[in-house]
């Protein structure tokens, strides 16, 4: 791929059109520093991809963190992993007795596991009876 040569001063060239380039100035220091808050809050990947969306009236986010509630939700992820490691163990172990024991044996781990898995949808509920409030 070849590099453009730039003509211009300001880096156009022939394929690259006068209107594709756009800069702005924002002269006051507290608007500055108020769209630099909101570009910060707002999870955008870039400023310009921020100002993009603002421009052409994208839907508007905040994303708030209140360090109060970390723990809760350092706990509440741990849950989720928890749970989804105990899901493909679960299958990996189905898989195992229907594959090595006998159909008595089977049915008798089986109904263990099933009672393990009553006391973690109950853990599951829970936890999300705490999340609601």
């Amino acid at each position: 791929m070849k590099k453009q040569k730039q003509k211009k001063s300001d880096g156009r060239c022939a394929t690259c059109p006068r209107w594709d380039r756009w800069h702005i100035r924002i002269p006051n220091f507290e608007d500055q520093q108020k769209l630099i808050r909101f570009y910060r809050k707002s999870g955008a990947k870039t400023k310009s991809d921020f100002v993009r969306a603002r421009l052409l009236g994208e839907a508007f986010k905040i994303i708030t963190q209140d360090p109060a509630k970390e723990p809760y939700l350092e706990k509440l992820s741990e849950i989720v992993t928890m749970t989804h490691k105990i899901g493909v163990l679960y299958n990996e172990v189905v898989n195992v007795l229907n594959t090595y024991h006998s159909v008595a044996t089977s049915q008798q781990l089986l109904g263990k596991l099933e009672t393990y898995s009553q006391l973690l949808i109950r853990l599951q509920q829970h936890a999300l009876f705490l999340t609601k409030f």
